[in-house]
This record gives structure tokens, sequence and C-alpha cells, in this order.
């Protein structure tokens, strides 16, 4: 697969200083999102703001980012850019079958930022079942 070669943007969602309710909301209404999303993927990030990825993916929904580019940049954006993803990001014939099975909730969720900052927002992705190549992997 060729990669594109540019400046590609990530949001990393850490467990410190990485970002602020401002700083996001001022490049969202210049129209500037992230071509992917991630977390530091550290065991403290369950018990900050970043709980998990679908939590992080989640506050983009409250920005006003629809949900199919929300899922595309957790899944074909990093598939495309980073080469540790190759062949991921799709599921193809022949490609490795790793898929998150995540359910849209509706309701007033609350999201944190790296000071402690909160947002409410209306909707959130929550893990429902995860399949690791080609098996469903048990809940942890």
């Amino acid at each position: 697969m060729a990669r594109r070669r540019g400046i590609w943007f990530d949001f990393g969602n850490g467990v410190a200083d990485h970002f602020n309710w401002a700083m996001v909301e001022s490049g969202m209404k210049q129209g500037f999102w992230p071509d992917t999303f991630s977390t530091d993927w550290s065991t403290t990030s369950r018990t900050t703001g970043v709980v998990d990825f679908p939590n992080v993916m989640s506050k983009f929904l409250m920005f006003g980012m629809p949900l199919d580019q929300v899922i595309a940049r957790a899944t074909v954006g990093p598939a495309r850019i980073f080469p540790a993803f190759n062949e991921r990001g799709t599921l193809n014939v022949g490609a490795p079958a790793d898929v998150a099975i995540l359910e849209l909730k509706e309701g007033n969720f609350e999201f944190l930022d790296n000071y402690k900052g909160t947002r409410t927002g209306h909707q959130r992705l929550f893990p429902v079942a995860t399949v690791f190549a080609g098996k469903t992997a048990p809940r942890a």
C-alpha cells in the first residue's frame, strides 16, 4: 500500500498536559480536524479523562464531528499513515480480522480534558465486543 507523504495531525489524549477544551474548540471552529486519534495506553488512563479509546472518540462527537469521520480517524486514518498498522483498518478478504464493536448511546456524558475541565456531550461510544484474529476476545 502506498503511503501519502505530508504532515499529519494526531489528537493524542494522554494522562497529562496534552490538551484543554479551549485548544480543541479553537481548532474545530477553524475546521482543523485531526487526521487520527490515539491515547497513551497507560494503565492510569482508565482513572483519568482518557478512560478508554471510545471515550476519546466520543469527545469529537461532542464537538460535532460526524460519526463516520470519528470512526475513520480511529481506523482507516491510522492504517494509511502508520506502517505499524499496515493491513489494518479494512475488512478486505485476507486482511487480519480485528474488529471493535461499539455501541453509540444517547444521554448526558461528562468528558474531561487534561486540566480537569469538563464538558457534557450527548453521545458516547461504548465497547461491546472485540474480535482479534477472527476470534472473539474475552471481556476484561
